[in-house]
Protein backbone atom coordinates (compact mmCIF):
# COMPACT_ATOMS: atom_id res chain seq x y z
CA UNK A 1 0.00 0.00 0.00
CA UNK A 2 1.29 3.46 -0.88
CA UNK A 3 2.78 5.49 1.95
CA UNK A 4 0.51 8.41 1.12
CA UNK A 5 -2.22 9.39 -1.34
CA UNK A 6 -2.48 13.01 -2.47
CA UNK A 7 -5.25 14.53 -4.58
CA UNK A 8 -5.25 17.22 -7.26
CA UNK A 9 -7.02 18.27 -10.44
CA UNK A 10 -6.34 16.21 -13.53
CA UNK A 11 -5.64 18.52 -16.50
CA UNK A 12 -4.16 15.88 -18.82
CA UNK A 13 -5.24 12.23 -18.53
CA UNK A 14 -3.08 9.13 -18.31
CA UNK A 15 -1.01 7.11 -15.86
CA UNK A 16 2.71 7.49 -15.19
CA UNK A 17 5.16 5.75 -12.88
CA UNK A 18 8.56 7.20 -12.06
CA UNK A 19 10.94 8.91 -9.69
CA UNK A 20 9.87 12.24 -8.22
CA UNK A 21 12.12 15.19 -8.90
CA UNK A 22 11.53 18.84 -8.19
CA UNK A 23 12.15 21.65 -10.66
CA UNK A 24 12.73 24.22 -7.93
CA UNK A 25 14.31 24.34 -4.53
CA UNK A 26 11.33 23.75 -2.22
CA UNK A 27 13.13 24.65 1.00
CA UNK A 28 10.89 26.69 3.29
CA UNK A 29 11.94 30.28 3.85
CA UNK A 30 12.45 31.14 7.50
CA UNK A 31 11.76 34.57 8.90
CA UNK A 32 14.90 36.32 10.11
CA UNK A 33 14.75 39.62 11.94
CA UNK A 34 17.32 42.21 10.97
CA UNK A 35 18.63 45.39 12.53
CA UNK A 36 18.12 48.82 10.96
CA UNK A 37 21.78 48.74 9.91
CA UNK A 38 21.15 45.63 7.78
CA UNK A 39 18.22 47.07 5.83
CA UNK A 40 20.28 48.56 3.02
CA UNK A 41 22.25 45.32 2.56
CA UNK A 42 19.09 43.19 2.37
CA UNK A 43 17.50 45.58 -0.08
CA UNK A 44 20.61 45.50 -2.25
CA UNK A 45 20.51 41.69 -2.27
CA UNK A 46 16.95 41.82 -3.58
CA UNK A 47 17.82 44.43 -6.23
CA UNK A 48 20.75 42.28 -7.36
CA UNK A 49 18.46 39.23 -7.56
CA UNK A 50 16.04 41.23 -9.71
CA UNK A 51 18.87 42.12 -12.12
CA UNK A 52 19.97 38.47 -12.40
CA UNK A 53 16.43 37.14 -12.83
CA UNK A 54 15.54 39.67 -15.51
CA UNK A 55 18.69 38.65 -17.41
CA UNK A 56 17.82 34.94 -17.05
CA UNK A 57 14.31 35.58 -18.32
CA UNK A 58 15.67 37.55 -21.26
CA UNK A 59 17.86 34.58 -22.13
CA UNK A 60 14.91 32.19 -21.79
CA UNK A 61 12.90 34.35 -24.20
CA UNK A 62 15.60 33.95 -26.88
CA UNK A 63 15.10 30.17 -26.73
CA UNK A 64 11.38 30.29 -27.55
CA UNK A 65 10.74 28.62 -30.94
CA UNK A 66 8.40 30.19 -33.48
CA UNK A 67 5.64 27.64 -32.86
CA UNK A 68 5.51 28.75 -29.22
CA UNK A 69 5.66 32.48 -29.90
CA UNK A 70 2.90 33.15 -27.37
CA UNK A 71 5.39 32.15 -24.65
CA UNK A 72 7.42 35.24 -25.49
CA UNK A 73 4.57 37.50 -24.39
CA UNK A 74 4.22 35.63 -21.11
CA UNK A 75 7.97 35.76 -20.41
CA UNK A 76 8.04 39.44 -21.39
CA UNK A 77 5.27 40.07 -18.87
CA UNK A 78 7.31 38.25 -16.22
CA UNK A 79 10.35 40.39 -17.04
CA UNK A 80 8.28 43.49 -16.35
CA UNK A 81 6.78 41.89 -13.27
CA UNK A 82 10.29 41.31 -11.89
CA UNK A 83 10.61 45.06 -11.40
CA UNK A 84 6.95 45.89 -10.78
CA UNK A 85 6.47 48.16 -7.75
CA UNK A 86 3.60 45.95 -6.55
CA UNK A 87 6.06 43.07 -6.19
CA UNK A 88 9.61 44.34 -5.82
CA UNK A 89 8.73 47.76 -4.45
CA UNK A 90 6.44 46.26 -1.83
CA UNK A 91 9.08 43.73 -0.81
CA UNK A 92 11.74 46.44 -0.48
CA UNK A 93 9.38 48.50 1.64
CA UNK A 94 8.55 45.48 3.81
CA UNK A 95 12.25 44.93 4.55
CA UNK A 96 12.52 48.45 5.91
CA UNK A 97 9.19 48.69 7.72
CA UNK A 98 9.08 45.21 9.27
CA UNK A 99 12.86 44.72 9.66
CA UNK A 100 12.84 41.27 8.08
CA UNK A 101 15.30 39.59 5.70
CA UNK A 102 14.89 39.94 1.94
CA UNK A 103 13.76 36.32 1.41
CA UNK A 104 10.97 36.59 3.98
CA UNK A 105 9.85 39.99 2.69
CA UNK A 106 9.74 38.62 -0.86
CA UNK A 107 7.81 35.47 0.12
CA UNK A 108 5.27 37.45 2.12
CA UNK A 109 4.70 39.86 -0.75
CA UNK A 110 4.32 37.05 -3.31
CA UNK A 111 1.79 35.25 -1.10
CA UNK A 112 -0.22 38.44 -0.66
CA UNK A 113 -0.37 39.15 -4.41
CA UNK A 114 -1.11 35.53 -5.32
CA UNK A 115 -3.96 35.49 -2.82
CA UNK A 116 -5.52 38.52 -4.54
CA UNK A 117 -5.38 36.86 -7.97
CA UNK A 118 -6.54 33.46 -6.74
CA UNK A 119 -9.72 35.06 -5.41
CA UNK A 120 -10.62 36.49 -8.81
CA UNK A 121 -13.51 34.71 -10.50
CA UNK A 122 -12.10 34.54 -14.00
CA UNK A 123 -10.08 31.33 -14.50
CA UNK A 124 -7.49 32.99 -16.72
CA UNK A 125 -6.83 35.72 -14.18
CA UNK A 126 -6.67 33.15 -11.38
CA UNK A 127 -4.00 31.29 -13.29
CA UNK A 128 -2.02 34.49 -13.80
CA UNK A 129 -1.11 34.14 -10.16
CA UNK A 130 1.34 31.56 -11.46
CA UNK A 131 3.30 34.32 -13.23
CA UNK A 132 3.74 36.09 -9.90
CA UNK A 133 4.68 32.78 -8.30
CA UNK A 134 7.16 31.97 -11.08
CA UNK A 135 8.98 35.29 -10.71
CA UNK A 136 8.93 34.93 -6.94
CA UNK A 137 10.47 31.45 -7.12
CA UNK A 138 13.29 32.64 -9.33
CA UNK A 139 14.00 35.60 -7.08
CA UNK A 140 13.95 33.36 -4.01
CA UNK A 141 16.41 30.91 -5.56
CA UNK A 142 18.68 33.77 -6.54
CA UNK A 143 18.60 35.11 -3.00
CA UNK A 144 19.56 31.62 -1.81
CA UNK A 145 22.61 31.67 -4.08
CA UNK A 146 21.34 29.84 -7.17
CA UNK A 147 20.31 32.14 -10.01
CA UNK A 148 19.97 29.43 -12.63
CA UNK A 149 17.17 26.90 -12.79
CA UNK A 150 18.62 23.37 -12.91
CA UNK A 151 17.72 21.60 -16.13
CA UNK A 152 15.65 18.46 -15.76
CA UNK A 153 17.66 15.29 -16.40
CA UNK A 154 16.67 11.64 -16.56
CA UNK A 155 13.28 9.99 -16.75
CA UNK A 156 10.90 10.84 -13.98
CA UNK A 157 7.90 12.73 -12.65
CA UNK A 158 8.52 16.47 -12.70
CA UNK A 159 7.16 18.23 -9.62
CA UNK A 160 7.05 21.93 -8.92
CA UNK A 161 5.16 24.54 -6.99
CA UNK A 162 4.32 25.79 -10.47
CA UNK A 163 5.86 25.98 -13.94
CA UNK A 164 6.10 28.98 -16.23
CA UNK A 165 7.04 29.25 -19.93
CA UNK A 166 10.52 30.38 -18.89
CA UNK A 167 10.93 27.17 -16.88
CA UNK A 168 9.81 25.20 -19.91
CA UNK A 169 12.48 26.83 -22.06
CA UNK A 170 15.16 25.94 -19.48
CA UNK A 171 14.20 22.28 -19.23
CA UNK A 172 14.48 19.17 -21.35
CA UNK A 173 11.10 17.44 -21.28
CA UNK A 174 12.19 14.52 -23.46
CA UNK A 175 12.16 12.04 -20.59
CA UNK A 176 9.49 13.62 -18.41
CA UNK A 177 6.69 11.10 -17.87
CA UNK A 178 4.26 13.35 -16.03
CA UNK A 179 4.02 16.81 -14.48
CA UNK A 180 2.52 17.63 -11.08
CA UNK A 181 2.27 21.03 -9.44
CA UNK A 182 0.98 22.44 -6.19
CA UNK A 183 -0.48 25.48 -7.95
CA UNK A 184 -2.29 26.09 -11.23
CA UNK A 185 -5.57 25.21 -12.88
CA UNK A 186 -7.05 23.87 -16.14
CA UNK A 187 -5.85 26.91 -18.11
CA UNK A 188 -2.39 27.15 -16.54
CA UNK A 189 0.84 26.84 -18.52
CA UNK A 190 1.37 23.41 -16.94
CA UNK A 191 -1.98 22.19 -18.25
CA UNK A 192 -1.38 23.53 -21.77
CA UNK A 193 2.16 22.13 -21.88
CA UNK A 194 1.15 18.67 -20.62
CA UNK A 195 -1.75 18.32 -23.03
CA UNK A 196 0.58 19.31 -25.86
CA UNK A 197 3.14 16.69 -24.79
CA UNK A 198 0.38 14.08 -24.25
CA UNK A 199 1.64 13.24 -20.77
CA UNK A 200 -0.42 12.99 -17.55
CA UNK A 201 -0.60 16.07 -15.36
CA UNK A 202 -2.10 17.03 -12.02
CA UNK A 203 -2.32 20.60 -10.73
CA UNK A 204 -3.32 21.92 -7.34
CA UNK A 205 -1.96 18.80 -5.63
CA UNK A 206 -2.62 19.30 -1.92
CA UNK A 207 0.39 18.57 0.30
CA UNK A 208 2.81 17.97 -2.60
CA UNK A 209 5.58 20.23 -1.34
CA UNK A 210 5.23 19.13 2.27
CA UNK A 211 4.91 15.38 1.65
CA UNK A 212 6.76 14.56 -1.55
CA UNK A 213 10.44 13.62 -1.33
CA UNK A 214 12.89 14.03 -4.21
CA UNK A 215 14.00 10.66 -5.55
CA UNK A 216 11.09 8.57 -4.27
CA UNK A 217 8.98 6.46 -6.62
CA UNK A 218 5.46 7.73 -7.27
CA UNK A 219 2.43 6.91 -9.40
CA UNK A 220 0.51 9.71 -11.15
CA UNK A 221 -3.10 8.74 -11.80
CA UNK A 222 -4.30 11.38 -14.24
CA UNK A 223 -7.62 9.57 -14.63
CA UNK A 224 -8.72 9.82 -11.02
CA UNK A 225 -6.72 12.91 -10.03
CA UNK A 226 -4.45 11.35 -7.43
CA UNK A 227 -0.77 10.82 -6.65
CA UNK A 228 0.50 7.70 -4.86
CA UNK A 229 3.73 8.21 -2.92
CA UNK A 230 6.07 5.28 -2.28
CA UNK A 231 3.78 2.58 -3.77
CA UNK A 232 4.29 -1.07 -2.86
CA UNK A 233 4.65 -4.02 -5.25
CA UNK A 234 0.88 -4.58 -5.51
CA UNK A 235 0.28 -0.90 -6.36
CA UNK A 236 2.95 -1.02 -9.05
CA UNK A 237 1.59 -4.21 -10.61
CA UNK A 238 -1.95 -2.85 -10.66
CA UNK A 239 -1.02 0.49 -12.18
CA UNK A 240 1.40 -0.96 -14.72
CA UNK A 241 -1.48 -3.02 -16.10
CA UNK A 242 -3.84 -0.01 -16.05
CA UNK A 243 -1.20 2.10 -17.75
CA UNK A 244 -0.80 -0.47 -20.56
CA UNK A 245 -4.57 -0.70 -21.05
CA UNK A 246 -4.97 3.07 -21.11
CA UNK A 247 -2.14 3.62 -23.59
CA UNK A 248 -3.66 1.03 -25.94
CA UNK A 249 -7.07 2.67 -25.62
CA UNK A 250 -5.69 6.17 -26.21
CA UNK A 251 -3.74 5.02 -29.28
CA UNK A 252 -6.90 3.46 -30.67
CA UNK A 253 -9.00 6.58 -30.11
CA UNK A 254 -6.36 8.76 -31.80
CA UNK A 255 -6.19 6.42 -34.79
CA UNK A 256 -9.99 6.64 -35.10
CA UNK A 257 -10.25 10.37 -34.32
CA UNK A 258 -11.32 11.29 -37.86
CA UNK A 259 -14.20 8.83 -37.89
CA UNK A 260 -17.58 10.55 -37.51
CA UNK A 261 -19.14 10.86 -34.04
CA UNK A 262 -22.18 8.77 -34.90
CA UNK A 263 -24.09 6.83 -32.28
CA UNK A 264 -24.94 3.18 -32.77
CA UNK A 265 -28.46 3.98 -33.95
CA UNK A 266 -27.25 6.48 -36.56
CA UNK A 267 -27.65 9.77 -34.69
CA UNK A 268 -24.80 12.10 -35.66
CA UNK A 269 -23.21 14.57 -33.23
CA UNK A 270 -20.69 17.33 -33.98
CA UNK A 271 -17.58 17.43 -31.79
CA UNK A 272 -15.55 20.65 -31.91
CA UNK A 273 -12.49 22.01 -30.13
CA UNK A 274 -12.01 24.90 -27.70
CA UNK A 275 -8.98 27.02 -28.59
CA UNK A 276 -7.54 30.37 -27.54
CA UNK A 277 -4.43 30.97 -29.67
CA UNK A 278 -3.56 30.81 -33.35
CA UNK A 279 -0.69 28.47 -32.50
CA UNK A 280 -3.17 25.83 -31.33
CA UNK A 281 -4.79 25.50 -34.76
CA UNK A 282 -2.59 22.55 -35.69
CA UNK A 283 -4.26 20.58 -32.89
CA UNK A 284 -7.63 21.05 -34.58
CA UNK A 285 -6.78 18.74 -37.46
CA UNK A 286 -4.82 16.26 -35.35
CA UNK A 287 -7.63 15.83 -32.81
CA UNK A 288 -10.31 15.04 -35.37
CA UNK A 289 -12.41 18.01 -34.25
CA UNK A 290 -14.95 19.09 -36.85
CA UNK A 291 -14.54 22.79 -36.13
CA UNK A 292 -13.76 25.35 -33.44
CA UNK A 293 -16.72 25.47 -31.08
CA UNK A 294 -15.15 28.21 -28.95
CA UNK A 295 -12.24 30.47 -29.80
CA UNK A 296 -11.46 32.57 -26.74
CA UNK A 297 -10.24 36.01 -27.75
CA UNK A 298 -8.99 37.24 -24.36
CA UNK A 299 -5.37 36.16 -24.80
CA UNK A 300 -4.62 38.99 -27.25
CA UNK A 301 -5.81 41.56 -24.70
CA UNK A 302 -3.55 40.35 -21.87
CA UNK A 303 -0.64 42.58 -22.77
CA UNK A 304 0.76 46.00 -22.01
CA UNK A 305 -1.21 47.70 -24.81
CA UNK A 306 -4.59 47.11 -26.37
CA UNK A 307 -4.35 45.28 -29.71
CA UNK A 308 -5.21 47.31 -32.79
CA UNK A 309 -7.96 46.39 -35.23
CA UNK A 310 -5.32 45.32 -37.75
CA UNK A 311 -3.60 43.05 -35.21
CA UNK A 312 -6.91 41.41 -34.33
CA UNK A 313 -7.90 41.09 -37.99
CA UNK A 314 -4.59 39.37 -38.79
CA UNK A 315 -5.17 36.85 -35.98
CA UNK A 316 -8.85 36.18 -36.67
CA UNK A 317 -8.47 35.87 -40.44
CA UNK A 318 -5.52 33.48 -39.99
CA UNK A 319 -7.61 31.32 -37.65
CA UNK A 320 -10.53 31.27 -40.08
CA UNK A 321 -8.27 30.37 -43.04
CA UNK A 322 -6.52 27.58 -41.14
CA UNK A 323 -9.82 26.11 -39.98
CA UNK A 324 -11.56 26.33 -43.38
CA UNK A 325 -13.79 24.79 -44.47
CA UNK A 326 -14.58 23.96 -40.83
CA UNK A 327 -16.54 26.53 -38.83
CA UNK A 328 -15.07 28.82 -36.13
CA UNK A 329 -17.09 30.37 -33.32
CA UNK A 330 -15.28 33.43 -31.96
CA UNK A 331 -16.38 34.47 -28.49
CA UNK A 332 -16.13 38.23 -28.15
CA UNK A 333 -14.05 39.64 -25.32
CA UNK A 334 -15.12 37.93 -22.11
CA UNK A 335 -13.34 40.28 -19.78
CA UNK A 336 -14.06 42.64 -16.98
CA UNK A 337 -12.30 45.45 -15.25
CA UNK A 338 -10.29 42.87 -13.31
CA UNK A 339 -8.83 41.39 -16.51
CA UNK A 340 -8.01 44.68 -18.21
CA UNK A 341 -5.61 45.89 -15.52
CA UNK A 342 -2.75 46.44 -17.95
CA UNK A 343 -4.84 48.03 -20.65
CA UNK A 344 -6.50 50.84 -18.75
CA UNK A 345 -7.50 52.14 -15.36
CA UNK A 346 -9.53 49.35 -13.81
CA UNK A 347 -12.72 49.83 -11.89
CA UNK A 348 -12.46 48.79 -8.28
CA UNK A 349 -15.33 46.35 -7.96
CA UNK A 350 -16.14 44.52 -4.73
CA UNK A 351 -17.30 41.43 -6.67
CA UNK A 352 -16.03 41.37 -10.28
CA UNK A 353 -17.79 38.05 -10.98
CA UNK A 354 -21.12 39.85 -10.69
CA UNK A 355 -19.92 43.15 -12.06
CA UNK A 356 -18.86 44.81 -15.29
CA UNK A 357 -17.67 41.81 -17.28
CA UNK A 358 -18.39 40.08 -20.58
CA UNK A 359 -20.92 41.88 -22.77
CA UNK A 360 -21.49 44.44 -20.01
CA UNK A 361 -17.86 45.53 -20.20
CA UNK A 362 -17.92 45.61 -24.01
CA UNK A 363 -21.05 47.72 -24.23
CA UNK A 364 -19.62 50.14 -21.67
CA UNK A 365 -16.24 50.33 -23.45
CA UNK A 366 -17.42 50.42 -27.03
CA UNK A 367 -14.15 51.64 -28.51
CA UNK A 368 -12.54 48.34 -27.55
CA UNK A 369 -15.61 46.35 -28.58
CA UNK A 370 -16.11 48.04 -31.96
CA UNK A 371 -12.48 47.48 -32.87
CA UNK A 372 -12.87 43.77 -32.18
CA UNK A 373 -16.20 43.52 -34.03
CA UNK A 374 -14.76 45.26 -37.09
CA UNK A 375 -11.85 42.79 -37.11
CA UNK A 376 -14.24 39.85 -36.79
CA UNK A 377 -16.56 41.11 -39.53
CA UNK A 378 -13.57 41.55 -41.84
CA UNK A 379 -12.34 38.03 -41.02
CA UNK A 380 -15.86 36.81 -41.76
CA UNK A 381 -15.22 37.05 -45.51
CA UNK A 382 -13.65 33.59 -45.18
CA UNK A 383 -17.25 32.37 -44.90
CA UNK A 384 -16.87 30.19 -41.81
CA UNK A 385 -17.09 32.67 -38.91
CA UNK A 386 -19.75 33.06 -36.20
CA UNK A 387 -19.83 35.41 -33.21
CA UNK A 388 -20.62 34.43 -29.64
CA UNK A 389 -21.58 36.96 -26.95
CA UNK A 390 -20.69 36.16 -23.31
CA UNK A 391 -22.51 36.97 -20.06
CA UNK A 392 -25.88 37.78 -21.64
CA UNK A 393 -28.72 38.48 -19.22
CA UNK A 394 -31.31 40.23 -21.40
CA UNK A 395 -32.65 40.85 -24.89
CA UNK A 396 -31.49 44.47 -24.92
CA UNK A 397 -27.83 43.40 -24.88
CA UNK A 398 -28.21 41.26 -28.00
CA UNK A 399 -30.22 43.96 -29.74
CA UNK A 400 -27.57 46.56 -28.90
CA UNK A 401 -24.87 44.40 -30.48
CA UNK A 402 -26.93 43.95 -33.63
CA UNK A 403 -27.34 47.74 -33.90
CA UNK A 404 -23.59 48.26 -33.46
CA UNK A 405 -22.87 45.66 -36.15
CA UNK A 406 -25.22 47.44 -38.55
CA UNK A 407 -23.35 50.70 -37.94
CA UNK A 408 -19.98 48.98 -38.42
CA UNK A 409 -21.20 47.42 -41.65
CA UNK A 410 -21.88 50.89 -43.03
CA UNK A 411 -18.44 52.10 -41.87
CA UNK A 412 -16.64 49.16 -43.47
CA UNK A 413 -18.62 49.55 -46.66
CA UNK A 414 -17.79 53.25 -46.83
CA UNK A 415 -14.11 52.46 -46.27
CA UNK A 416 -14.15 49.87 -49.02
CA UNK A 417 -13.01 47.10 -46.68
CA UNK A 418 -14.24 43.58 -47.53
CA UNK A 419 -16.38 42.15 -44.73
CA UNK A 420 -19.21 39.76 -43.97
CA UNK A 421 -22.52 41.60 -43.77
CA UNK A 422 -24.50 39.11 -41.71
CA UNK A 423 -22.39 36.95 -39.42
CA UNK A 424 -24.36 34.39 -37.37
CA UNK A 425 -24.74 35.76 -33.83
CA UNK A 426 -25.10 33.50 -30.81
CA UNK A 427 -24.95 33.87 -27.05
CA UNK A 428 -23.37 32.09 -24.13
CA UNK A 429 -26.19 30.91 -21.90
CA UNK A 430 -24.56 31.06 -18.48
CA UNK A 431 -26.73 33.27 -16.26
CA UNK A 432 -30.01 32.32 -14.53
CA UNK A 433 -31.65 35.28 -16.28
CA UNK A 434 -30.73 33.89 -19.69
CA UNK A 435 -32.10 30.48 -18.71
CA UNK A 436 -35.45 31.91 -17.66
CA UNK A 437 -35.92 33.91 -20.88
CA UNK A 438 -34.27 31.35 -23.17
CA UNK A 439 -37.40 31.21 -25.32
CA UNK A 440 -37.25 34.96 -26.05
CA UNK A 441 -33.47 34.93 -26.55
CA UNK A 442 -33.78 32.03 -29.00
CA UNK A 443 -35.92 34.24 -31.25
CA UNK A 444 -33.20 36.91 -31.23
CA UNK A 445 -30.19 34.61 -31.80
CA UNK A 446 -28.84 32.29 -34.46
CA UNK A 447 -27.52 29.71 -31.98
CA UNK A 448 -26.90 29.03 -28.28
CA UNK A 449 -23.73 27.89 -26.57
CA UNK A 450 -23.97 26.76 -22.96
CA UNK A 451 -21.07 27.61 -20.65
CA UNK A 452 -21.69 24.95 -18.01
CA UNK A 453 -18.87 26.07 -15.69
CA UNK A 454 -20.32 29.54 -15.11
CA UNK A 455 -23.91 28.34 -15.36
CA UNK A 456 -23.42 26.02 -12.39
CA UNK A 457 -21.48 28.74 -10.58
CA UNK A 458 -24.33 31.24 -10.88
CA UNK A 459 -27.23 28.82 -10.47
CA UNK A 460 -25.79 27.42 -7.24
CA UNK A 461 -24.61 30.86 -6.02
CA UNK A 462 -21.13 29.57 -5.28
CA UNK A 463 -17.52 30.42 -5.90
CA UNK A 464 -16.32 27.07 -7.22
CA UNK A 465 -12.80 27.83 -5.94
CA UNK A 466 -14.02 28.29 -2.38
CA UNK A 467 -13.27 25.03 -0.58
CA UNK A 468 -16.02 25.70 1.95
CA UNK A 469 -18.76 25.52 -0.70
CA UNK A 470 -17.04 23.35 -3.31
CA UNK A 471 -19.41 20.48 -2.55
CA UNK A 472 -22.21 22.54 -4.15
CA UNK A 473 -20.45 22.52 -7.53
CA UNK A 474 -22.77 19.71 -8.58
CA UNK A 475 -23.57 19.16 -12.26
CA UNK A 476 -26.39 16.72 -11.47
CA UNK A 477 -28.24 19.06 -9.14
CA UNK A 478 -31.91 19.22 -10.27
CA UNK A 479 -31.63 22.98 -10.84
CA UNK A 480 -28.70 22.44 -13.21
CA UNK A 481 -30.09 19.56 -15.27
CA UNK A 482 -33.53 21.17 -15.57
CA UNK A 483 -31.93 24.42 -16.69
CA UNK A 484 -29.96 22.57 -19.35
CA UNK A 485 -33.12 20.92 -20.64
CA UNK A 486 -34.99 24.23 -20.69
CA UNK A 487 -32.21 25.89 -22.72
CA UNK A 488 -31.99 23.08 -25.26
CA UNK A 489 -35.76 22.79 -25.73
CA UNK A 490 -36.16 26.57 -26.10
CA UNK A 491 -33.52 26.66 -28.81
CA UNK A 492 -34.94 23.73 -30.75
CA UNK A 493 -38.47 25.14 -30.68
CA UNK A 494 -37.12 28.20 -32.52
CA UNK A 495 -35.07 26.09 -34.92
CA UNK A 496 -31.60 27.05 -33.71
CA UNK A 497 -28.74 24.77 -32.65
CA UNK A 498 -27.22 24.32 -29.20
CA UNK A 499 -23.61 23.58 -28.30
CA UNK A 500 -22.00 22.96 -24.93
CA UNK A 501 -18.45 24.24 -24.48
CA UNK A 502 -17.95 23.87 -20.72
CA UNK A 503 -16.12 21.08 -18.90
CA UNK A 504 -19.34 19.04 -18.76
CA UNK A 505 -19.00 18.29 -22.49
CA UNK A 506 -15.82 16.24 -21.92
CA UNK A 507 -17.09 14.46 -18.81
CA UNK A 508 -18.41 10.97 -19.74
CA UNK A 509 -21.45 11.27 -17.50
CA UNK A 510 -22.15 14.83 -18.58
CA UNK A 511 -21.65 13.93 -22.23
CA UNK A 512 -24.21 11.09 -22.05
CA UNK A 513 -26.66 13.35 -20.24
CA UNK A 514 -26.29 16.12 -22.83
CA UNK A 515 -26.72 13.70 -25.72
CA UNK A 516 -29.90 12.44 -24.10
CA UNK A 517 -31.23 15.99 -23.90
CA UNK A 518 -30.62 16.50 -27.62
CA UNK A 519 -27.63 18.85 -27.67
CA UNK A 520 -26.33 19.36 -31.23
CA UNK A 521 -22.63 20.10 -30.69
CA UNK A 522 -20.07 19.34 -28.00
CA UNK A 523 -16.84 21.31 -27.70
CA UNK A 524 -13.82 20.65 -25.50
CA UNK A 525 -10.02 20.84 -25.37
CA UNK A 526 -8.47 19.07 -28.40
CA UNK A 527 -6.83 16.61 -25.97
CA UNK A 528 -10.25 15.15 -25.13
CA UNK A 529 -11.85 15.13 -28.59
CA UNK A 530 -10.71 11.65 -29.76
CA UNK A 531 -11.98 10.01 -26.57
CA UNK A 532 -15.29 11.88 -26.75
CA UNK A 533 -15.90 10.78 -30.33
CA UNK A 534 -14.98 7.20 -29.48
CA UNK A 535 -17.43 7.20 -26.58
CA UNK A 536 -20.24 8.62 -28.70
CA UNK A 537 -19.79 5.76 -31.17
CA UNK A 538 -20.27 3.29 -28.31
CA UNK A 539 -23.59 4.80 -27.18
CA UNK A 540 -27.07 4.89 -28.67
CA UNK A 541 -29.53 7.78 -28.57
CA UNK A 542 -32.33 5.90 -26.83
CA UNK A 543 -30.13 4.83 -23.93
CA UNK A 544 -28.95 8.43 -23.50
CA UNK A 545 -32.54 9.71 -23.65
CA UNK A 546 -33.59 7.21 -20.98
CA UNK A 547 -30.71 8.29 -18.73
CA UNK A 548 -31.52 11.97 -19.20
CA UNK A 549 -35.19 11.35 -18.43
CA UNK A 550 -34.30 9.52 -15.20
CA UNK A 551 -31.96 12.30 -14.07
CA UNK A 552 -34.54 14.99 -14.90
CA UNK A 553 -37.20 13.21 -12.86
CA UNK A 554 -34.90 12.67 -9.87
CA UNK A 555 -34.24 14.98 -6.94
CA UNK A 556 -31.62 12.64 -5.46
CA UNK A 557 -28.15 13.43 -6.82
CA UNK A 558 -26.59 10.28 -5.38
CA UNK A 559 -29.25 8.11 -7.02
CA UNK A 560 -28.65 9.88 -10.34
CA UNK A 561 -24.92 9.26 -10.06
CA UNK A 562 -25.45 5.58 -9.32
CA UNK A 563 -27.87 5.16 -12.23
CA UNK A 564 -25.55 6.89 -14.70
CA UNK A 565 -22.58 4.79 -13.61
CA UNK A 566 -24.52 1.53 -13.97
CA UNK A 567 -25.95 2.40 -17.40
CA UNK A 568 -22.65 3.66 -18.79
CA UNK A 569 -20.85 0.64 -17.40
CA UNK A 570 -23.20 -1.51 -19.47
CA UNK A 571 -22.37 0.42 -22.65
CA UNK A 572 -18.67 1.18 -22.17
CA UNK A 573 -17.44 -1.55 -19.83
CA UNK A 574 -13.89 -1.06 -18.58
CA UNK A 575 -13.40 1.89 -20.97
CA UNK A 576 -15.47 4.08 -18.65
CA UNK A 577 -12.45 4.28 -16.32
CA UNK A 578 -10.35 5.87 -19.09
CA UNK A 579 -12.50 9.02 -19.16
CA UNK A 580 -11.85 11.66 -16.49
CA UNK A 581 -14.85 12.87 -14.51
CA UNK A 582 -15.70 15.40 -11.83
CA UNK A 583 -19.36 14.43 -11.57
CA UNK A 584 -18.62 11.32 -9.52
CA UNK A 585 -16.36 12.97 -6.94
CA UNK A 586 -19.18 13.29 -4.42
CA UNK A 587 -20.56 9.75 -4.80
Amino acid sequence: MARSLLFGTSVSPGIAIGVLRFAHNVQTVEMRRISPREVEGEQEQLRSAVTHVRAALQEAMTKVPEDLSEYREVIAAQIELARDPKLVGSALSRIEKELVCAAWALDSTVEQLCSIFRNMDDPYLRDRAQDIRAVGLRLRECLAGSCALPAAAGAGILAAQDLSPADVMDMDFKDVRAVITAEGGPTSHTAILSRGLHIPALVGVTGLLETGKPGERVIVDGLNGCLLLDPDADDLATYEERQREYQEWEARTRSESHWPAEMRDGVRVSVHANLERLEEMDELQASGAEGVGLYRTEFSFLREHLPSEEELYAEYSAVARKAAPAHVVFRTLDAGADKMLRAQEALKEPNPALGLRGIRFCLRHQKIFRSQLRALMRAGVEGNVSLLLPMISGLAEVQSVRRIMQELQQELQAAGLPHAAGLPLGIMVETPAAVLIADALARECDFFSIGTNDLIHYLMAIDRNNLHVGYLNEALHPAVVRSLKRIIDSAHREGIGVSVCGELAADPYGLALLLGMGVDTLSASPRFVPGMKHMIRRLDAQTCMDMAHSVLMSTDVTASQRMLRERLQESLGSELAFHTTSIMTNS
